[in-house]
């Protein structure tokens, strides 16, 4: 099988165009790039001309890429495409075009070779790669692993949902492996269901769990997603699984890569999997360590005093342990790096602390099982407190139960309210109703901020852990939870007005 690189100078060499399927912040990025590679470019984009000029917030950039000789075509989907295709040797696809789309359907059947746009800046940068995937932690752990390879002097680019597309900054001039910094990926499954190509020098996957069913339909699709980042991997190459996860261990008979495994599973257990372990120690334990074991030798690692709350970032703590051991640091550097680690925004980070009531914006927080997670450590962290749970917004296919049932086995009625706010509070509301659990509606986050505010004036935490898309109010979580902090501090300007 040709790699990328092989299949585009095909594609140049015979004078083909390459066609970009998607005109979003991501096709445009593919679109610039593809031309600054010589190659002749033709982008399809379903919505009618009309309709992108009124609602895209990339119209600015049309007339740049038709300046440089992108030919865009609107209102081309499924057989409409067929007439545009007689001269094209390969389909880029946007992370919003599914599998199953009419498009794509149309390509197969021309026979036209399909790639993600992800892969398109991972396959073609000159340097290494670690591309991190997984339903819930991959902020976080990409952040983390590029912040321990900072304090070892190792230079790094940051890309996914922190750092914006790989291709954005992608660079191809000469140079070995090693004069490169080392590229830092968050891949999602939508950006990796599309890869045909894609093989990273390390891959990580974090855990699977419920997520993004709307688009691919069920749990055993959605994990296939996410194995993609390891499918081609060689011996040469490096993946890391979650032990403890029944799906993620499935992936490593089909792996090829040399392997590392992390859990809270005993140490024996781990050792049946891979030479190469992470060992979580129970989160009831104060002290907290993680054991690696590497060739047969043992190291300790304390996270009594890292900066990250929850059992659930011990297992992000694990897997960048175990990548950045693999790409050379030091045992004491990587020990500085995970105590070092600032939590980030949007994800458990107190925005207010003061006479006993505490406020935490967890917008991060899009799907249920992160919102398990959340919920979790804000009551292991706070045990005599109140809490009131912020869940809300546009609801994902899958399941509640998970949270609901957290909610009534971690906590007794009079410890935790919850309320429900946004487009889907009814149907959440009657998550909790069924459950029996304690709780309000409100019809936005102001007026859920409002209310949750006041529900812990005595005393207690705040908690905006939504569990649900922010896009019946917000384009993304950042703006939520920016939203959010506004809220906040303008109730408590308003509380030092009144007593004044």
């Amino acid at each position: 099988m040709k790699n990328l690189r092989e299949t585009l100078n095909d594609v140049r060499s015979s004078g083909s165009h390459a066609l970009v399927v998607g005109l979003g912040r991501r096709g445009i990025e593919s679109a610039r790039f593809l031309v600054s590679q010589g190659l002749k470019v033709r982008v399809v984009e379903k919505n009618p001309e009309q309709a992108f000029r009124e609602h895209s917030q990339f119209t600015s950039q049309l007339s740049e890429l038709q300046s440089v000789g992108v030919e865009v075509l609107f209102g081309v989907d499924g057989e409409r495409a067929a007439p545009y295709l007689n001269d094209v040797a390969l389909a880029v696809l946007s992370p919003g075009v599914p599998l199953e789309s009419a498009i794509v359907g149309t390509l197969k059947r021309h026979g036209i070779p399909c790639c993600g746009e992800l892969e398109l800046g991972v396959e073609l940068y000159p340097g290494k790669a670690i591309v991190v995937s997984g339903s819930n932690g991959k902020s976080t752990a990409t952040a983390l692993i590029s912040h321990i390879l900072g304090r070892a002097g190792i230079s790094s680019y940051l890309y996914g949902t922190v750092g914006g597309p790989v291709l954005s900054h992608t660079e191809l001039r000469g140079g070995t492996e090693a004069e490169f910094p080392v590229i830092v990926v968050e891949a999602s499954s939508y950006q990796l269901e599309g890869c045909a190509f894609i093989k990273p020098h390390v891959s990580v996957v974090l855990n699977i769990r419920e997520n993004h069913l709307e688009r691919h339909g069920s749990l055993e699709r959605y994990a296939a997603a996410n194995e993609r980042a390891l499918r081609l991997q060689t011996a040469a190459d490096l993946a890391v699984f979650n032990g403890d996860d029944p799906m993620v261990v499935g992936m490593m008979g089909r792996c090829r890569a040399s392997k590392a495994v992390f859990g809270t599973v005993h140490e024996r257990e781990l050792a049946k999997l891979s030479g190469t372990w992470a060992h979580i120690s129970p989160s009831h334990d104060t002290q907290g360590k993680i054991v690696v074991s590497r060739a047969g030798a043992l190291e300790e690692y304390t996270t009594a005093h890292v900066r990250l709350l929850g059992a659930h970032n011990l297992y992000t703590m694990a897997a960048a342990i175990l990548v950045a051991r693999h790409v050379g640091v030091s045992h004491e550097v990587v020990q500085i790096g995970i105590e070092s680690f600032p939590p980030l925004e949007h994800r458990l980070e107190i925005v207010h602390n003061l006479h006993g009531q505490t406020v935490i914006n967890d917008s991060k927080s899009t799907t249920v099982a992160a919102s398990v997670a959340a919920l979790s450590t804000v009551l292991e962290r706070y045990p005599q407190s109140r809490v009131v749970l912020m869940i809300g917004g546009l609801s994902r296919a899958g399941s509640w139960e998970p949270l609901m049932t957290s909610i009534s086995s971690l906590a007794s009625a009079e410890e935790i309210s919850v309320i429900c706010f946004g487009q889907d509070a009814a149907l959440l509301a009657s998550h909790c109703r069924a459950a029996g659990i304690p709780h309000v509606l409100a019809p936005g986050l102001e007026e859920a901020t409002v209310s949750a505010l006041s529900m812990t004036v005595g005393g207690g935490v705040v908690l905006l852990s939504p569990g649900c898309a922010s896009f019946d109010e917000f384009t993304d979580f950042e703006r939520r939870g920016a939203a959010f902090k506004r809220f906040v501090r303008s109730c408590f300007r308003d509380e030092e007005r009144t007593s004044l």
